[in-house]
């Protein structure tokens, strides 16, 4: 695993029980349990702890974990 998915994966363990079958094509809502407006508070928080802004239409291609990590990384985010 790279140093940026640990972290994402990290984060995201924070809101929903992770087990090590999540990979970069787990699902936020369908395979992580997340509602869409629990799905808005973690875009709040990973704002803060990423330091960075998501646009609403950025949020809305958030569907996997894998598109979480690209969207950081195409942030700058390490």
């Amino acid at each position: 695993m790279n140093g940026l998915k640990d972290r994402v994966l990290a984060f995201l363990s924070e809101y929903t029980q992770l087990d090590e079958t999540v990979n970069e094509d787990s699902q936020l809502i369908a395979d992580l349990g997340l509602s869409s407006l629990s799905l808005m508070e973690i875009v709040n928080d990973a704002e803060d702890v990423f330091s960075i802004t998501i646009s609403d239409e950025e949020l809305t291609g958030l569907v996997t974990v894998g598109d979480v990590i690209s969207l950081l990384e195409k942030k700058g985010v390490q």
